[in-house]
């Protein structure tokens, strides 16, 4: 898994990683994402973070697996907060508010085959993160941002 290392990006002790994902590698699916908890658990975010981050970024990726033709996932980690855009070139999505729906999925018969398409990815996200914000355009993709809150704890 490639990743994209800027140490010190934005505002103080941020740094920045890049993971990118392609669309219908089913058999890359998840690289990113167990990327992203390995980069976090090197830097001393707390579990419950970790977890919460990992769960939603999987989701997200799986999503431009399954729809996208190609995209890419950043993290940016500070003190605070663990921020994540996921952005994808692809269809997009028609209609964002029944995308939100638990249940409801527009995943190919290939996907489904495959065990996915159970239209509980962007429910998972939202659970996860503290903010979500989606934007979609159709015909040109999706872009995804998330927000984490981290545990006043320990700030790696």
């Amino acid at each position: 898994m490639a990743v994209v290392s800027k140490a010190d990006v934005g505002t103080e002790n941020g740094r920045h990683y890049e993971f990118p994902i392609l669309g219908r590698a089913y058999f890359l699916g998840g690289r990113a994402s167990t990327a992203v908890k390995a980069v976090l658990t090197v830097a001393g975010v707390d579990e419950d973070t970790i977890q919460r981050v990992a769960i939603a970024c999987y989701e997200a990726e799986m999503n431009v697996v399954l729809h996208g033709r190609s995209g890419y996932l950043t993290m940016d980690i500070y003190p605070d907060r663990i921020l994540v855009a996921v952005l994808d070139q692809g269809p997009g999505i028609e209609d964002v508010e029944l995308a939100l729906t638990p249940g409801w999925s527009s995943a190919s018969e290939e996907a489904r085959t495959l065990g996915f398409g159970a239209g509980m990815g962007l429910t998972n996200i939202k659970q996860q993160a503290d903010e979500m914000r989606l934007e979609s355009t159709v015909g040109e993709g999706v872009q995804l941002y998330l927000t984490f809150r981290r545990r006043q704890e320990n700030h790696g």
